[in-house]
């Protein structure tokens, strides 16, 4: 199977791989959701949060920042080449420092967002 930007894939349970859209990546799916993503500006909410499982970013081009809403905050700066697993239950945003090209692996089904700030 063939994607590219447009698309984000599945991975179930059973380890199986299904194609999904990128423009809703997370709809209801019990497992993983392999997303590349571009960014040119910070993300469009105040924050969000994964309780089923850790997410996984990795930087392939750019830069980027995340807070992590620990105990005490952690800022944390994420370039080419790097990646930061964020902890279930973690509230963190991402902050665009240069344009960015990344690839994310989400857990799903739940996923909460917070209103801008």
């Amino acid at each position: 199977m063939r994607f590219d930007t447009n698309d984000c894939l599945h991975l179930g349970a059973d380890l199986s791989v299904s194609r999904g859209s990128s423009a809703n990546p997370f709809h209801g799916f019990a497992g993983f959701t392999f997303t590349p993503v571009s960014m040119t500006h910070d993300a469009p909410h105040g924050g969000e949060m994964h309780p089923d499982g850790d997410e996984i970013l990795y930087v392939v081009a750019g830069r980027i920042a995340v807070t992590l809403e620990l105990e005490e905050a952690q800022t944390i700066e994420v370039g080419p080449g790097q990646g930061l697993v964020v902890p279930r239950g973690v509230w963190h945003k991402v902050r665009v420092l240069s344009p960015a090209e990344m690839v994310t692996l989400s857990p799903g089904p739940k996923l909460e967002f917070r209103a801008p700030q």
